[in-house]
């Protein structure tokens, strides 16, 4: 009997060991889900924060290596919380209301075209490029753009910027 639970005791205990591990690493990646852009306005509604906006394409190497970085990060996700994080794909073809006003998708060929909100917020220096980092303020206006990728320690440097902005002054 002494055996058994010993074999027991070294089958369960890896066990638990790799469900705690797996349950934590669910938790964060939820909190590093993004936001739907479509739900942003709604989410202002309810508590009010500055919004970290990442637009890209699902073609884009670059902006999936980016989206992976993101969500790899434990310092991101930990900052997550004093801001919005949202994701826009530059060529979603679906309408949608902005301030006020409707944009749609454009096409610029038989299978390419761009959405025109990507456009109105991303475009920097004349020029939309993928992954573009777009920085609103509250009232959902443009404060900062980035096109490019941003490493781990651009990427804290703009999350710890959001803290300190968020916070009461």
């Amino acid at each position: 009997m002494g055996s058994l639970q010993l074999s027991l005791r070294l089958w369960i205990a890896p066990l638990v060991f790799a469900v705690t591990a797996a349950m934590s690493v669910s938790q964060t990646e939820a909190q590093m889900r993004p936001l739907e852009f479509r739900h942003l306005q709604d989410s202002l509604a309810l508590e009010s924060r500055p919004i970290l906006l990442l637009i890209s394409t699902d073609w884009c190497v670059y902006c999936r290596m980016q989206k992976f970085h993101v969500q790899r990060n434990k310092q991101f996700a930990k900052n997550s919380r004093h801001f919005y994080y949202a994701e826009f794909n530059a060529e979603s073809r679906d309408p949608i209301q902005f301030k006020g006003r409707s944009y749609r998708y454009i096409p610029g060929g038989e299978t390419s075209g761009v959405h025109e909100l990507a456009v109105a917020l991303g475009r920097h220096n004349g020029t939309l490029a993928y992954p573009t980092w777009v920085v609103m303020d509250r009232e959902l206006r443009v404060i900062y753009r980035h096109s490019g990728v941003l490493n781990r320690k651009e990427l804290a440097l703009m999350t710890e910027s959001l803290i300190k902005w968020d916070q009461p002054k």
